[in-house]
């Protein structure tokens, strides 16, 4: 996680919590050392959303990255939703060459604790 901007702050705990949260875990190994991992949550039928996807920086642009995101898309708990989300901030031309397309009527409304 500390190649991405976000998991920079994230610590041991709170990741496994986070993970635990999941409902499909994705990840790519060379041997020993983990070279992208990615995640999904999903209601099982309407909706589903991708989170976390993060890629070894001498891996990207290597295939890493499309793998983790196609075995997420075929999981069973995203492959039934409906409509399966992408949080990126910086990946939207990632996301399109995988076939997403930004949603021009929904927007992404943020709440954060003590605000």
């Amino acid at each position: 996680m500390d190649n991405s901007f976000w998991g920079r702050e994230r610590r041991p705990a709170g990741l496994l919590r986070c993970l635990r949260g999941s409902d499909v875990i994705v990840s790519t190994w060379d041997g020993e050392e983990l070279v992208a991992v990615g995640r999904a949550t999903s209601d099982g039928i309407y909706r589903a959303v991708l989170w976390d996807v993060v890629v070894r920086r001498d891996w990207q642009g290597r295939g890493a990255g499309r793998a983790v995101v196609n075995r997420l898309l075929a999981a069973p708990a995203v492959r039934c939703a409906e409509r399966v989300y992408a949080m990126t901030t910086h990946g939207m031309g990632f996301y399109r060459r995988l076939g997403f397309h930004e949603e021009g009527k929904q927007r992404l409304m943020l709440f954060r604790k003590g605000m």
